[in-house]
This record gives structure tokens, sequence and C-alpha cells, in this order.
């Protein structure tokens, strides 16, 4: 069997428990061992044949940029995962994630922890996650303090038994689109996983709860402000038709609000056939989406 490895990786990242660890971020170290099950190469020199170190520092990088963990168990681990996904050669990863200027009065060089996957685990995970569907959902509001709206409405979602957040865009400043005269709102979409068993439904009337619970009210004005507005934009494998529900969401091609921050954590979704960055581009939009810093 051969090793691959990754020695000493430093990279920028926002992980920790601590506020300041959120806002201020600091430096990871990343060390990556890859076991392949390959006992010779028999003379076989070509790249598919292994695993490529420079697609699995991508991976590194990705997760480790658009991602915010408490937990280095939890960066340690989805980063093995998603190695794991790269070829069927692998047969055992371990991922070492060390901070070595942790916010603690200690005199060390590092802390830091390990994880290691083997085959048999990744298998078992992989057909656990067969029984689940990715669903993305956009939450926006432009009614009091918008920022912590947005915190707030992301808690109640990551707290409910319905779903399990995967990934979260950026937050971005949208000019309103129906209605003008409100104010610009913050608009974020999120990639979340529900398991196959629920009904569509019943994600309705749990995000229904979220909102009321937030005080969303009636809107006298259509498209009017609103503390917080939740709509399921595609739910994986499922075409819906009702009074009530509509998936795909009826109006997802319009919503550059919407378009602009999923293309940020779903690159390779399709609009009309389409790769919603061209599909993006061909429109040639003309409301304002914005990008801004504050960090959730």
């Amino acid at each position: 069997m051969f090793k691959i490895f990754i020695k000493n990786l430093s990279l920028y990242g926002y992980h920790g428990v601590k506020p300041e660890e959120k806002e201020e971020g600091q430096y990871f170290v990343f060390n990556v061992g890859i076991i392949i099950n390959k006992g010779s190469f028999n003379g076989i020199d070509n790249l598919s044949e292994t695993v490529n170190y420079s697609e699995v520092i991508k991976i590194i990088k990705e997760i480790n940029s658009s991602n915010k963990f408490n937990l280095l168990e939890t960066l340690a681990e989805k980063i093995c995962y998603k190695i794991f996904e790269l070829s069927s050669l692998i047969s055992k990863v371990k991922v070492k994630v060390e901070k070595i200027n942790p916010p603690i009065d200690e005199k060390l060089d590092s802390v830091g922890v390990s994880f290691n996957l083997t085959l048999n685990k990744f298998n078992q995970k992989s057909q656990k996650s067969e029984n689940y569907r990715i669903i993305y959902l956009s939450i926006g509001t432009n009614k009091g303090n918008k920022l912590e709206n947005i915190k707030k409405a992301l808690k109640m979602i990551n707290e409910s038994a319905v779903f399990e957040i995967l990934k979260v865009s950026s937050i971005y400043e949208t000019e309103p689109m129906y209605y003008k005269e409100q104010e610009n709102f913050y608009n974020i979409v999120i990639k979340t996983a529900i398991k196959n068993s629920i009904n569509p439904f019943v994600i309705l009337g749990n995000i229904k709860n979220i909102e009321f619970e937030m005080g969303r009210e009636n809107q006298i004005i259509k498209n009017g402000p609103r503390i917080i507005d939740i709509d399921i934009l595609f739910i994986e494998g499922l075409n819906i038709d009702s009074d009530i529900l509509k998936i795909p969401h009826p109006k997802l091609s319009e919503r550059n609000f919407v378009l602009i921050p999923l293309s940020e954590i779903a690159p390779d979704f399709k609009i009309n056939d389409m790769d919603i960055n061209e599909y993006i581009k061909i429109k040639n939009f003309s409301d304002k989406v914005i990008k801004i810093n504050h960090m959730l």
C-alpha cells in the first residue's frame, strides 16, 4: 500500500467557540495522510491510478474558507469524508488540524485534533446518506436588526428536527424587487439535508412556524417589509404544483437576490438546463446585489 501525505498546510480560518475566533480568525495547520489500495504501480505512471494531492488541498481550502465551525472535530471529520469521495482507491484517511495560536494563556506549540476514517465507516455513512435529499432555502429580512434576524432564523432552522444545515452563503444586501418603497434587504441562501421520509408540506409547516415565532405578521402591502421571509427554493428529486407549495420555486429564475447567493454555495446548480453562473451572466440583471462582510 502507498501513503500520500500533505504536511503542515497553513491556512487562515474562522473556527472556534469564542466570538473573537469567528470574527478575527487565526491560522490553522493541516496534516493529511491517505492510504490507497495499491501494492505496486507496475510501471503504470498515470495520475488516474492514484489520488491527486492538489485535489486534496483544494478540498481542504474550500471547506476551511466556506465554513465557520465551532469544533475542530467537525472540521476534521468533514474534510475526511470529502477526501474519501475523490477515489475508490482510498482505504483510510487521517486528518490532523491544529491551532498554532490558540486563545489560551499557556506556553505551548499548538492544540488540535485528529480524525481517522476507514473505508467501512465511510461506506456506512454513505448508505445512510441515501435516505436524505438536498433542499435549498432562501432567507430574507428588512425590518429591525437585519443581521440578528438572519442569525436567529439560522439558529432556529439548525435546532429544528427537520433540517441539517450543510452550507450557508455570505450575506448580500439587495434592493427590494417588487415593492420599491422600503428598505434594502439582507438575503442569504442555505443548503440543507432532510430525510426522504419527511413530507414536503411538513417542511413548509416547519418554516411557517419559524416565521411566526420570529414575529412575522400578515403583510398589509404585498411584497412589503418583513422581519423574516423563508422560501423553499428547491427539493432534490421533487416537483410540486399545489395551491400552497410549488417546487422548484416559480420565481427562482427571476430573483437575482436569490440566484447570486445560491451560485456561491451551489455553482453546479442548473437554471433552465443552464449552469447558474452562465444564466446570471446572460440575464444581466439590473438590481443590485452586494456581498457584505458581516460574520454569521
